[in-house]
């Protein structure tokens, strides 16, 4: 049996004595005191990994943790999952807790999906200095690690412009919805869109704006350039989350459908709206494969083996209406089969097995 914990981390000093003393212990905490106590002899053998990633409430997370789990109950690993607080998802300071308090229980691998590049690397440099392996996701950070999987976010951006540069032959305006800066692949994103597009000297990028990942302020940055530039021809999300969002804006003016629309991420909503015709088209980042890439990975580590590619970049695929039914209609057997195909990669058993 794979246990596996879910919880958010509060701002709060580190230590789970201080916290229990404070009150303020989360669900993981507790349950690593429970089982100090108890001392059996399944809780000592057990791998014990943990996770930290922003948040649940983005399908792309949901859909990552999900191929986590997934791995995690097939190799038997006692996996702890912690989010940040709903009201600060990508702050690098609220990552930071969650990190301190992952390392008080000491286990053998933390597995992190970073908020930022450069912001939490005290929290790694402290967990490799305390015998903690620390394995990261999504995207790179500028201090060192035991291990790694990203999506190719340059190759993707490069798609997506391609595709808009292609689907505008006789040119107009594009607009781009960017992610907040501090994180490499959200730029790399950005770059491979630019990059892609100017195979059309005819399609113009007239307003490139941040909407923070959201889906709301995706929204309200598409009706204000919509009011600027009526004549918009494409809208391009850094992720599907904001490329939904502009959706609404679109529907509430009846533009959904005729303006060319596309994100980046390969979420079920995006997939849904591209069957619909309102959306175009979406970059699978393959988040599935990626969680289960993550625990495959920290599974070597814990257990003294070294992966042979410690450092993994997945390619991404632009889904559009010539495959996307592919994505909608067989998303349990796709999860079965990308399972067992990491499973393959890295050498590993399932304990079914």
């Amino acid at each position: 049996m794979t246990s596996t914990t879910v919880s958010t981390i509060p701002n709060y000093k580190r230590g789970w004595r201080h916290a229990l003393r404070a009150g303020m212990a989360t669900s993981c905490l507790v349950s690593a005191l429970v089982a100090g106590l108890a001392g059996t002899a399944d809780a000592a053998d057990k791998i014990k990994i943990a996770q930290s990633i922003p948040t649940l409430n983005n399908p792309w997370y949901a859909s990552f943790a999900k191929g986590s789990k997934d791995m995690a109950a097939a190799l038997g690993v006692d996996l702890t999952l912690v989010t940040n607080p709903a009201s600060t998802p990508f702050a690098p300071s609220a990552q930071i807790n969650a990190i301190e308090n992952l390392i008080a229980r000491q286990p053998k691998v933390i597995q992190i999906d970073p908020t930022s590049t450069d912001g939490i690397n005290t929290a790694i440099e402290e967990a490799r200095n305390q015998g903690i392996k620390v394995v990261t996701d999504g995207i790179n950070v500028s201090t060192d690690v035991d291990a790694s999987v990203i999506a190719d976010n340059k190759q993707g951006g490069e798609l997506a412009g391609a595709y808009v540069a292609k689907a505008l032959s006789g040119g107009g305006s594009v607009a781009m919805l960017q992610g907040p800066p501090g994180r490499d692949i959200i730029t790399m994103r950005h770059d491979g869109f630019r990059q892609g597009l100017s195979a059309n000297p005819q399609a113009k990028i007239v307003a490139s704006q941040n909407a923070d990942l959201d889906r709301s302020k995706g929204q309200t940055v598409t009706e204000n350039v919509l009011e600027a530039h009526q004549d918009l021809k494409a809208i391009w999300g850094a992720s599907d989350t904001m490329a939904l969002g502009a959706l609404e804006a679109l529907k509430a003016r009846n533009l959904a459908g005729k303006v060319l629309l596309g994100g980046f991420d390969g979420t079920p909503d995006a997939f849904q709206a591209i069957k619909d015709g309102q959306m175009s088209f979406t970059i699978d980042q393959v988040p599935y494969e990626m969680g289960a890439t993550a625990i495959a990975l920290s599974y070597k580590l814990a257990t003294g083996q070294a992966p042979a590619e410690p450092h993994t970049v997945l390619e991404t695929t632009l889904v559009d209406k010539s495959n996307v039914a592919a994505y909608l209609d067989q998303s349990a057997d796709r999860e079965k089969k990308t399972l067992a195909a990491v499973l393959a990669k890295y050498q590993l058993k399932a304990q079914s097995e």
